[in-house]
């Protein structure tokens, strides 16, 4: 029989945890918040062309 010493306690990560965590999410939501943007500019910018082209010529 080996008289080995128990571990220690293990590492408590929470806090680095919760931080990346964190992170992860607020990066997650500003490209989202990223995309809705772009594809409302660029249904913004479709609707002013049509606006655009339907107005008479002058001259």
């Amino acid at each position: 029989m080996s008289h080995r010493t128990p571990p220690g306690r293990a590492p408590d990560y929470t806090d680095a945890f919760l931080a990346v965590t964190g992170l992860l999410l607020f990066m997650a939501l500003l490209t989202l918040a990223a995309l809705a943007g772009w594809i409302w500019a660029l249904l913004a910018g479709a609707a002013l062309d049509r606006a655009i082209l339907a107005l008479p010529r002058r001259g």
